[in-house]
């Protein structure tokens, strides 16, 4: 007996992200004409008459690949050293880098760390100095002026631009030589955090969030198309669904999960909302259960389930399992958001 595995998920319309047990793909199209593309190089294109069962596979690519060469997928995932400062300037740096080398040294001193206005003081000061220097200086400006309601519209405008001129901003020479070990933590939805280094990637992700917190949805859809499509990305794109309201789009982009690492565990959380939202409250429940039992997740995200399970049963009515639940969290976390203020519902 031959044992298959396989498991598949929407990204956007048209494209799912498929797993294997030895390679992560893409496959995208219409019905009737799909291509596919795996991490070991395969490609293929296939091509039907729908509900017909009627098909035809053309491998456009075999994909042999050696045993040690890594796919674009586990090279973007690698866990790296902790960043341990900026590499130091060549013999012949200019004023300009030399400058800049001592501006990253100062800003992320871990004895004397800067607020986000002095980063960005310090960034425009030199700035003034050295023009040249416009793309990493605003990468940390946008990077730190998110994290500050004063710096709110002045970051809105650098992100935007950043965007915009992502290919010249990520092919400059300083920012390829100094940011490959900056690493900002990004909270993809409440639960769970990536940290890759800052590139293109990292910059939508970022983007994104900055839009939809401003209720820019479409917009910050738009962003996550042009992104490289991964887990994070569904994430994201289930989370924006359900903040505009398509609890259908959350469900069918989070269809086919099987519950297997904190990725998964977090859409299975986030359909299980998406159903909540619709009145579903049994299959919520059963959503918010599976997520439940992966093993060794972090703290943050099974806080996540818990919370909306509890919110949940009290809709339902079952407000002991609620609080049970409820009460689960703060034993960790006393001061998760929301938590005091649902208890309070609930106990009425």
């Amino acid at each position: 007996m031959s044992l298959r595995f396989r498991r598949s998920m929407k990204l956007l319309p048209g494209m799912r992200l498929n797993f294997g047990k030895e390679t992560v793909g893409l496959s995208f199209g219409v019905p009737g004409a799909r291509y596919t593309m795996n991490s070991k190089g395969r490609r293929s294109f296939s091509t039907g008459i729908p509900g017909t069962g009627l098909y035809n596979i053309e491998t456009l690519s075999s994909g042999t690949r050696s045993g040690g060469e890594q796919s674009s997928a586990e090279q973007m995932w690698e866990e790296t050293d902790p960043w341990k400062g900026p590499p130091a300037p060549g013999l012949f740096s200019g004023k300009a880098e030399r400058a800049l080398n001592a501006f990253l040294l100062d800003i992320y001193n871990s004895e004397h760390p800067d607020d986000a206005g002095s980063v960005i003081e310090k960034a425009a000061a030199l700035r003034a100095e050295h023009e040249k220097l416009r793309y990493p200086l605003e990468l940390i400006s946008f990077l730190h002026g998110i994290t500050d309601d004063k710096w709110e519209d002045e970051a809105a405008e650098w992100g935007a631009g950043l965007w915009q001129y992502r290919e010249l901003v990520f092919n400059d020479k300083y920012v390829r030589k100094y940011f490959s070990g900056i690493k900002p933590s990004v909270t993809i939805s409440p639960g769970i955090t990536t940290q890759l280094h800052y590139n293109e990637q990292t910059l939508g992700f970022i983007w994104a969030e900055v839009l939809q917190g401003q209720g820019k949805f479409e917009e910050a859809v738009a962003v996550l198309t042009a992104i490289a499509p991964d887990q994070m990305v569904a994430i994201s794109l289930a989370d924006i669904e359900i903040s505009a309201g398509d609890f259908d789009g959350a469900i069918e982009t989070t269809e086919d999960i099987e519950v297997f690492d904190d990725a998964t565990a977090m859409l299975m959380v986030l359909r299980g909302v998406a159903f909540r939202e619709k009145g579903m409250h049994e299959a919520a429940v059963e959503c918010f259960k599976r997520a439940l039992k992966g093993k060794e997740m972090p703290e943050a995200l099974v806080h996540r389930a818990l919370f909306e399970r509890g919110v949940t049963y009290g809709l339902m009515g079952k407000k002991a399992m609620g609080v049970k639940d409820l009460e689960k969290i703060l034993v960790d976390e006393p001061n998760y958001p929301e938590v005091e203020k649902k208890l309070a519902e609930l106990k009425k």
